[in-house]
């Protein structure tokens, strides 16, 4: 497995300008369905992660930063494998939720 991406609004565009094959700067920043399951897809091969978002967390990527941040609370940490790409508070959280 390759380590966890540091999660920017860059790599998402990046990864979104795969899809359709687009220039970045022609990435919006509204995430339509296609445009989120290609996302997800991605980093889930990329860095062959399994990313268990439930409907509620889907339901809230509307945007690119919608996406950072809920991507950010399920993300594991490049630095400590915490739920939340930042090893603060949404580790906390989400240990909470699997304890």
């Amino acid at each position: 497995m390759t380590a966890a991406p540091a999660l920017t609004k860059e790599l998402l565009i990046e990864i979104l300008a795969e899809y359709g094959e687009r220039e970045t700067g022609d990435i919006a920043e509204r995430v339509d369905s296609l445009e989120l399951a290609w996302l997800v897809h991605s980093l889930e091969e990329r860095y062959g992660l399994e990313l268990d978002l439930d409907d509620v967390q889907l339901a809230r990527m509307t945007t690119l930063d919608d996406a950072l941040g809920v991507l950010g609370e399920v993300l594991p940490s490049p630095k400590d494998g915490s739920g939340d790409g930042t090893g603060g508070e949404g580790s906390d959280r989400k240990a909470a939720q699997h304890a």
